[in-house]
């Protein structure tokens, strides 16, 4: 008779298939993107605390070597999370021209396409000022 209980699986299951693998990554870019978010609500704090909380929390702690790196990994992670989704919307976006779907490939170049064009608009905004 043969076992009826699941076979048993290494916990390192998700190394083994590519997929699986950048799927953990997704998920645990979570993590990152909200770690992100609380430094953002501290620093709204310090601005709204006064000039002074503001440029210690800014000298003392975001530019610490600790939090740029911290800062690069979560960028990472944001920009995985943003080509695995793009790559996920034909999938979840039937768009039609008439009676004809539109190719994948259009939907996916027009998500980097507008990427890029607020990427270059909010660049211009905080470089050139």
């Amino acid at each position: 008779m043969a076992n009826p209980l699941p076979r048993r699986h290494s916990n390192l299951w998700w190394l083994k298939r590519r997929p699986y693998f950048i799927f953990f990554l997704r998920e645990w870019s979570s993590l990152f993107i909200a770690g992100y978010a609380v430094l953002l609500l501290i620093l709204t704090s310090k601005v709204l605390d006064g000039e002074a909380a503001y440029n210690s929390y800014v000298n003392d702690v975001l530019e610490s070597p600790l939090l740029i790196g911290f800062h690069v990994v979560a960028l990472l992670f944001a920009v995985l999370h943003t080509v695995t989704w793009f790559g996920a919307v034909p999938k979840g976006l039937a768009l039609r021209r008439g009676e004809d779907p539109v190719p994948p490939s259009l939907i996916i170049g027009g998500s980097y396409a507008a990427w890029a064009v607020v990427t270059i608009v909010v660049a211009a905004v905080f470089l050139l000022d």
